[in-house]
């Protein structure tokens, strides 16, 4: 089974004509909901195929529409739920990874267990890894000054944190 990676949320339906807003989870909205493009709604009983048919951006939000549904009462149902799509790693350019690749991965400070990944934040600088330790939730900036190494095939992070940087006197 392929992989799906989560690329948008559906806030509401817009207007009449069975477009709906997406809150966009993806560095790539234009390939994700380009005309043509199969996106899958996440339902309880399953995740139901769609074929996007139109999309444009509105006040910072993506407005898409799905074939055979340019109805408001067809798509009603949709809000709140979540759009994935097949995982393509030719979108990514070399060295990336998808976040949720990084999910689970064991954090190593200076090749100490320090915690495990449980989520990431897009921070307007950089992207901050949330990872757990000792019941905490610390935040650790993505970039090469702290993250050393990666190995996603066995799950592991390798990072370099400063003294200070977590407060353990507690």
């Amino acid at each position: 089974m392929e992989e799906k990676v989560l690329v948008g949320k559906i806030i509401k339906p817009f207007g009449i004509k069975g477009e709906v807003k997406v809150d966009a989870m993806t560095d790539f909205p234009d390939e994700r909901f380009k005309v043509g493009a199969i996106v899958y709604l996440r339902e309880k009983r399953g995740d139901q195929s769609l074929v996007i048919a139109s999309h444009r951006v509105h006040k910072g939000y993506d407005l898409i529409s799905f074939e055979g549904m340019q109805d408001i009462n067809l798509i009603e149902a949709f809000r709140m739920h979540e759009l994935y799509a097949l995982k393509d790693d030719s979108l990514l350019d070399e060295g990336e990874v998808w976040v949720s690749d990084l999910m689970g991965c064991e954090v190593y400070n200076h090749g100490t267990l320090f915690g495990v990944v449980k989520d990431m934040y897009d921070n307007t600088y950089q992207d901050l890894l949330v990872v757990e330790h000792n019941g905490k939730r610390v935040l650790i900036p993505y970039v090469d000054a702290f993250v050393k190494n990666k190995d996603i095939e066995h799950k592991r992070i390798d990072v370099a944190l400063i003294k200070g940087f977590v407060d353990d006197e507690d």
